[in-house]
């Protein structure tokens, strides 16, 4: 399922093998790529509003290229979280194929982040 031309600007904004990723996934799964690379304005506002823990330059959303990614399943209903559930466990299964460490946000402590992926330190 070939992704939008939005969503493919936002996943361009990330590190080569977050972009193998998300691609090989949207090959059997509809998605869309929701946030690559932030910004200091898009941080700080996700920061303040209590979406994200990190402040500007704390985020992986913040390296140039991103080390970090949200993708959410489409269509996109917040409420759903069995299709976050089941989007995710086949990006953590395709990373795993791939060879490629990343951590899950829906696994954070205190902010479950469903949308949310990033490579570990030890990729």
């Amino acid at each position: 399922m070939p992704l939008s031309k939005t969503s493919r600007q936002k996943l361009n904004t990330c590190h080569s093998d977050l972009i193998r990723l998300i691609e090989a996934v949207a090959e059997t799964e509809k998605c869309a790529v929701i946030c690559g690379f932030r910004g200091r304005y898009e941080q700080e506002k996700a920061y303040h509003t209590g979406k994200s823990k990190a402040k500007w330059g704390q985020s992986k959303h913040n390296f140039k290229p991103s080390h970090a990614v949200d993708v959410v399943p489409e269509p996109l209903n917040w409420e759903d979280i069995p299709a976050f559930e089941k989007l995710g466990e086949k990006i953590m299964a395709k990373a795993d194929e791939l060879g490629i460490k990343i951590k899950w946000g829906k696994n954070f402590k205190g902010l479950a982040d469903y949308p949310h992926f990033e490579l570990t330190e030890d990729k």
